[in-house]
């Protein structure tokens, strides 16, 4: 068997073996084996409904996200967004936080 034959085998053989670690869940799913559903569908539906007519679902009132809202025309906003993509400042703050250049 010449080299390249001997490590295209190895490889084969590395990469089958590799394939097997990964097919294991890192935590065990027994505690949804012995969930037991109380409610039907319809009883689970009207109960959304119900805290969509409350107000329970509301993320914004809840204080889990701030509302987004802008008094700004789109024209504006768009002359914007030209002018910091010309200006360099939308690719400043997408650039990496590090640089791996040299000054000069």
């Amino acid at each position: 068997m010449t080299f390249t034959k001997q490590f295209l085998a190895a490889s084969a053989i590395a990469l089958l073996g590799t394939g097997t670690a990964f097919a294991q869940e890192a935590t065990p799913d027994t505690w949804l084996q012995a969930a037991k559903l109380t409610q039907s569908r319809a009883d689970v539906s009207a109960d959304l409904a119900a805290a969509r007519k409350s107000g329970l679902t509301k993320s914004w009132s809840a204080g889990y996200m701030e509302r987004l809202g802008s008094t700004a025309a789109r024209a504006d906003v768009k002359a914007q967004t030209v002018k910091a993509i010309r200006s360099g400042e939308v690719k400043a703050i997408n650039a990496e936080a590090v640089s791996t250049r040299t000054a000069g």
